[in-house]
């Protein structure tokens, strides 16, 4: 008879859960809005995955929680999200050392050794120009869905340059580039540029070691990805779903703390 085991990572713009067996194997998992009550979205996420799974609540052993709203789900215990993104990297790329996650917030570089565990991190500021969040801005301005952007940037010839680091101001900017006719292909390839160098930034100080993980919000996009690839001058991976990772990893700890 199999165990089962929890992990719910809230993020400030998305909400994951991801239950697993004893086997380390994926049973189910759910992705829904984070919404403003991050009480409300863990409950939400927890029952749905169960649903999902066909089970009850006393079948989960074990729970974690995770991400900037984790510590309002009601788990066993709550892990921080690099911890819980190197588990998770772990096990879906067991040779990756390199960790790019491009989430709601910001961005991060981590270093992991082979079983997972974090040697070296670094986080960017608190800013939308290095997270998934800006591709949020731009497809608004654009009037694009967000999921058409990465297929849209590939066809640029000429990325659109922006000097500024500021939210506020580079919407200005994009504003700006299309009054004076830049193409949306052009814009959108300039913003994953911006955003590529807000994670090569993150270079200074932690190893960037292949293989390369790329996960999070960020990593759907494949303009994105591309860019990324370019700056670092290194092809990458990016899971099926990049965006469970971390509650992936959760549930892989809450796993092995019931052990």
């Amino acid at each position: 008879m199999s165990t089962y085991y929890l992990g719910i990572d809230i993020g400030s713009v998305g909400g994951k859960a991801v239950i697993i067996d004893d086997s380390g194997k994926i049973v189910t998992s759910s992705v829904v809005p984070s919404g403003t009550n991050y009480s409300t979205t863990a409950a939400t996420l927890k029952e749905e995955v169960l649903s999902k799974a066909g089970l009850k609540p006393a079948d989960i052993k074990a729970s974690v929680s995770t991400g900037t709203g984790g510590r309002n789900a009601v788990a066993d215990s709550y892990h921080g999200v690099i911890v819980c993104n190197a588990r998770g990297v772990n096990l879906v790329f067991p040779s990756a050392r390199t960790i790019v996650d491009i989430g709601g917030q910001g961005s991060q570089l981590i270093d992991i050794d082979e079983n997972g565990h974090v040697i070296n991190f670094n986080i960017s500021e608190i800013c939308a120009t290095g997270s998934a969040r800006l591709l949020q801005l731009v497809a608004r301005i654009l009037q694009l869905n967000i999921e058409d952007l990465g297929p849209l940037s590939l066809k640029s010839t000429q990325p659109s340059s922006f000097s500024t680091s500021c939210t506020v101001f580079l919407e200005t900017e994009v504003i700006t580039r299309i009054a004076q006719g830049d193409k949306p292909e052009d814009i959108v390839a300039g913003i994953h540029r911006s955003i590529a160098d807000k994670v090569s930034a993150l270079t200074r100080g932690v190893n960037i070691r292949p293989e390369v993980a790329v996960i999070g919000g960020g990593a759907l996009d494949i303009g994105l990805v591309r860019s990324i690839e370019d700056k670092l001058k290194l092809k990458v991976l990016v899971p099926q779903n990049p965006r469970i990772v971390a509650a992936l990893g959760a549930a892989l700890i809450a796993r092995d703390s019931s052990i």
